[in-house]
């Protein structure tokens, strides 16, 4: 039952636009946390948040496509439980955790509000790089730096989709 709650609270984070998530951080970084406002710590929090959903139900459906029948037999061979996940378990959830990786940074390296809110200062992606260079109208700027968001994009969506073939 803790565990169903634990999975099934994660969702919370990705029914909220990233900047409500922001913006809850930012509130709570100023007033209680202030060693932590604008640090890498305040936005990776804001990552997993906003993307452990992705990886979790990913996962999640591999580990349901998985017979709970190959665990007992690797554990009536005599294998334990730590032996069984590292031989058995993860070798067979490895295309639902290769997917959910490239989902959860599919959507990391396109996040804007999140990381305009809580990033430290100096501190830049590609998409808050698009954004500036837009903003101060260098449009040449933007365009490389959006060719390489696009160019990693694609790479991310032909690993889900070669794992997806598997």
């Amino acid at each position: 039952k803790f565990s169903k709650l634990v999975e099934r609270s994660t969702y919370i984070g990705f029914a909220m636009p990233g900047i409500v998530v922001a913006l809850s951080l930012v509130m709570f970084g100023a007033r209680y946390a202030t060693p932590l406002y604008q640090t890498m710590a305040m936005l990776i929090f804001a990552y997993v948040v906003l993307f452990l959903p992705l990886a979790t139900g990913t996962i999640r459906s591999s580990l349901l496509q998985l017979n709970p029948k190959i665990e007992e037999v690797s554990r009536s061979l005599g294998y334990n439980y730590i032996q069984t996940a590292r031989l058995v378990t993860v070798p067979l959830v490895r295309p639902g955790i290769l997917t959910g990786l490239a989902l959860v940074f599919l959507s990391a390296i396109k996040e804007l509000p999140a990381t305009l809110l809580l990033a430290p200062i100096g501190f830049s992606t590609l998409a808050t790089s698009v954004w500036s260079y837009t903003e101060d109208v260098y449009f040449a700027r933007a365009a490389a730096a959006s060719v390489v968001l696009v160019a990693m994009s694609a790479l991310s969506i032909i690993i889900i989709l070669h794992q997806e073939s598997k």
